[in-house]
């Protein structure tokens, strides 16, 4: 260690008392919330429960769909118990680091963040990483001047994901962020990051490591020279604000995020350097005491508010999350439900006209049927009048004739045209599913869409493939002459015998009426027999329509009983969660106020809500302000944008109020019965979908675009 005086040293030892203090109300605050968060979530489970057992005793014709829904609804339940599991876990792992308030460094691969813990804990440089190797692979914990610091893995590294993914774990218990970036041109990879991190509600001092090399042998002079010329604060301005400007990209503000420029190679030299003129110049020219001085001030003016912030984030961010996604879900569900139901009643108008138009062609086929047999009944009774065996000529007549493959062939008719409906349906419920679920996606809960197009409608594929089989009833009806429906043994048609001589009137009279008695008992049995063939072929239709087409529609009945229910209880959910949300804003806000002086002013605020790290709106209470130099005190403790609004009971204003001008008012359109307000937000700005945000929170009303 070198041999000059060392000026990393803090007494923070007072600050750090009333930060601990705060601590604890923070966690009173915040465990309060997740047992109530605990109860809304297990009166969702029971929700969920009850409806996977009503389906379950409704079984679904096919066991594909009955399955289907059955793991969604199961993925739901375990969602909503891992969300409970997750934000007491949270809580917990902060509850046991009450007494340390946390800093954590966060950066990119090779940006610095190993030589700055050296450097704040006076170490010999064997953590600091060589090339491209990625050095910081573990969470690692040391303490500088009472605070505890935390080491993450760097970001952005090839193949980097898990590190990534433990370093954002960190962070949620983070009091305070440090984030390096260098001098180079800001990366996209870097702006992501510092995004989700804002995301979580964490403070952040964006520290830029100004890149500038000390070459061996290079008189001091000259280095003096060169790290200065890095400094220059126009250069370092136009790369902080390249970095600031992708903000807008995430309708987020960074410009209250303070940049502090340092040179932590010279900085670490300072400390390893034995001659102490040479190391206080090393020091002076690294700028790093206005990084230490920095930490240091921030703690000691907004610790206090830090530590409670930290407590109640870790709720209120996650909550904030899952209260969206639950509502977007639902959306989809209840969007895609409609779309189900939209269907079922297009099949069902085309089931009525199908029914008609099937009647009549059997009608119109039974018909001719009637009227050719009819016409050939004198001439077979002129031939067959003294015939012992006219039933079985009748038989052969009517088998030549082929009258069943006339039916048959109607009917299958009639059945193809329903399964090429039914399949055209199946169709477009696939692409509209899936359309429906286009405009939101999951994120926080991470369960799969309630409706899986690809997967739900293969079930009417089942459908279409079996149960009714109209041509086993054709052949039932035509199968068997001797046996079957149609079989002339029941004629009962004899022959007149030959009784006396060929001219005798007498013979002239009895083949008269053998001839009459054969054309009755023929126009008789046609007549029983079209009318029976008709009743059947009706039957079969009826068969048709009942199994298949109604079939159908009783499935698509079921689910949809199901998705509606689902989407309820998400909503339902959703709005129980953004109740204990706003409390929880409330609440923040309040600590706030105390903190700054302000107490008092807390009673001029009915509402608060809030994207945590983004804005904070308040809804005053009617009469009352908000002074400007308060606003602006509120502002640097809580470090969001602080706006205000008044309340209106008209659902449309308040939502208007909300929105800005860039909304006309009067293009809102409210389905109080669903809860849906439809806004034209075509091309809206990051910002606007924001205030889309926060008027949902206040409004109790989802809005989507028109």
């Amino acid at each position: 260690m070198g041999g000059h005086l060392n000026m990393g040293e803090y007494d923070l030892s007072a600050v750090l008392d009333k930060c601990k203090k705060s601590a604890k109300a923070g966690y009173i605050i915040a465990s309060g919330q997740e047992k109530n968060l605990s109860k809304v979530l297990s009166v969702a489970k029971e929700k969920v429960r009850s409806a996977l057992y009503d389906f379950r005793n409704s079984p679904c014709y096919s066991s594909e769909a009955t399955s289907l829904l059955e793991g969604q609804l199961s993925e739901i339940e375990q969602a909503f118990l891992k969300l409970s599991f997750a934000f007491r876990e949270d809580l917990e792992n902060l509850h046991n680091n009450m007494s340390k308030f946390s800093i954590i460094l966060f950066g990119r691969t090779m940006a610095g963040k190993s030589t700055l813990m050296e450097i704040l804990t006076e170490g010999n440089g064997e953590a600091i990483g060589k090339g491209a190797q990625r050095t910081t692979r573990d969470v690692r914990k040391y303490t500088w001047n009472g605070l505890e610091i935390t080491d993450v893995p760097g970001i952005g590294a090839y193949e980097g994901e898990d590190d990534e993914q433990l370093a954002f774990e960190a962070a949620k218990t983070a009091d305070l962020i440090l984030f390096l970036i260098t001098d180079d041109a800001p990366q996209a990879a870097e702006a992501e990051c510092f995004r989700r991190i804002i995301d979580l509600s964490k403070p952040i001092i964006c520290v830029m490591n100004v890149k500038a090399s000390i070459a061996e042998g290079k008189s001091i002079k000259l280095v003096k020279r060169d790290i200065q010329k890095r400094f220059d604060m126009e250069r370092l301005g136009t790369i902080r604000n390249q970095f600031l400007k992708y903000a807008d990209q995430f309708g987020q503000a960074w410009t209250h995020v303070p940049f502090i420029y340092v040179h932590l190679k010279s900085a670490y030299l300072a400390q390893q350097e034995s001659d102490s003129e040479l190391a206080e110049l090393f020091s002076q020219i690294s700028r790093i005491e206005f990084l230490k001085n920095r930490v240091v001030d921030q703690v000691k003016i907004k610790g206090m508010f830090l530590r409670i912030k930290t407590f109640i984030d870790i709720i209120s961010s996650p909550m904030l999350e899952s209260f969206e996604n639950l509502l977007n879900q639902s959306q989809i569900n209840s969007a895609q439900g409609r779309t189900i139901l939209a269907k079922k009643r297009q099949l069902n108008d085309w089931k009525e006209v199908f029914y008609r138009d099937g009647q009549a062609q059997i009608s119109s086929l039974i018909l001719k049927i009637r009227s050719d047999l009819n016409s050939e009944i004198a001439s077979f009774a002129e031939e067959h009048f003294s015939d012992k065996n006219a039933d079985k000529a009748w038989n052969e007549f009517l088998k030549q004739r082929r009258i069943e493959l006339g039916c048959q062939e109607l009917l299958q008719s009639l059945e193809m045209s329903a399964n090429d409906k039914l399949k055209e349906i199946s169709r477009e419920i696939t692409n509209e599913l899936k359309f429906a679920a286009s405009f939101a996606d999951d994120k926080a809960l991470k369960m799969d869409k309630i409706v899986d197009g690809k997967k739900l409608w293969n079930w009417s594929s089942v459908i279409l493939g079996g149960g009714l089989s109209v041509a086993t009833g054709i052949a039932y009806l035509f199968g068997s002459v001797a046996a079957g429906p149609l079989g002339w043994a029941a004629l009962a048609v004899t022959g007149i015998g030959i009784l006396g001589s060929l001219f005798s009137k007498s013979r002239e009279k009895k083949e008269l009426k053998a001839r009459m008695r054969l054309e009755k008992c023929l126009q008789d049995n046609v007549s029983k027999t079209c009318d029976f063939l008709q009743t059947q072929m009706k039957k079969n239709l009826d068969s048709l329509i009942s199994i298949r087409i109604e079939g159908l529609m009783r499935e698509m009945d079921k689910i949809n009983s199901v998705i509606f229910r689902l989407a309820d209880t998400q909503r339902e959910l959703a709005w129980a969660l953004n109740e204990h949300f706003i409390e929880l804003n409330r609440q923040i806000i309040t600590e706030a106020i105390k903190l700054i002086g302000a107490e008092g002013l807390e009673w001029h605020i009915q509402s608060v809500a809030r994207i945590p790290g983004n804005t904070s709106l308040i809804m005053l209470r009617d009469g009352t302000v908000f002074p400007r130099e308060q606003r602006d005190e509120l502002h640097k403790m809580i470090d969001e944008q602080i706006n205000f609004v008044y309340d209106s009971d008209n659902k449309k204003v308040l939502i208007s109020r909300v929105l800005g001008k860039d909304i006309n008012r009067n293009q809102i359109d409210i389905e109080e019965k669903i809860g849906v307000a439809h806004v034209p937000l075509n091309d809206a700005t990051p910002n606007l979908i924001n205030r889309v945000r926060l008027a949902q929170q206040f409004s109790r009303i989802q809005i989507i675009s028109q």
